[in-house]
């Protein structure tokens, strides 16, 4: 490996140590326990359980497609992309199915906090996103440079924050339709 990707990849492992360490303050702030880890009942877990599983397979069918481009020769992303590609389809099963499912909210957890904080990093990475098309660095010779992982990132935390606003207005409608029926 060069100077160049030796340092690249400090780069990366820094970064990721910083986001683990926002994420225990994030974790912190959106619990109204204030505790790191959140709590969910028996029936949540159990949701969870299923939307981790199909969230696996989905991560996997996604390695099958990005081996077989590579295999193919046919580059559309950086190696990084690629990668978090692969995480990022099974976190989008993994979260659609336990936010459809009532699995996705602790029962320790402030609602309006995490729609709030998916919103924001949402943004932010968004941010990023239009920074590298406006400075000519999102497609670098032809292929999605390693901020497209910023694109996903930003997809997957605004999807998240959306559809967890749409889940709780359906939940409240819901809920006056079936209190104006009692």
């Amino acid at each position: 490996m060069d100077k160049l990707g030796i340092f690249k990849a400090s780069v990366i492992a820094f970064g990721i140590i910083v986001g683990l360490i926002i994420c225990i303050f994030l974790f912190r702030y959106m619990n109204r326990d204030k505790k790191v880890i959140t709590k969910y009942d028996e029936r949540q877990e159990m949701a969870r359980g299923k939307a981790y599983k199909y969230g696996f397979w989905a991560s996997m069918i996604a390695a099958a497609v990005v081996m077989t481009l590579d295999i193919a020769g046919i580059e559309v992303a950086s190696s990084f992309t690629k990668y978090f590609f692969i995480m990022f389809v099974g976190i989008l099963v993994q979260v659609t199915i336990s936010i459809l499912n009532d699995a996705y909210y602790g029962i320790n957890t402030n609602k309006k906090r995490l729609i709030v904080i998916c919103i924001v990093a949402g943004i932010i990475n968004l941010f990023s996103v239009v920074a590298n098309i406006l400075g000519g660095m999102f497609i670098v010779d032809g292929i999605v440079s390693d901020s497209g992982a910023n694109a996903l990132c930003c997809i997957l935390m605004l999807y998240a924050g959306i559809l967890l606003i749409i889940k709780d207005m359906k939940d409240r409608n819901s809920g006056s339709l079936e209190e104006s029926e009692d």
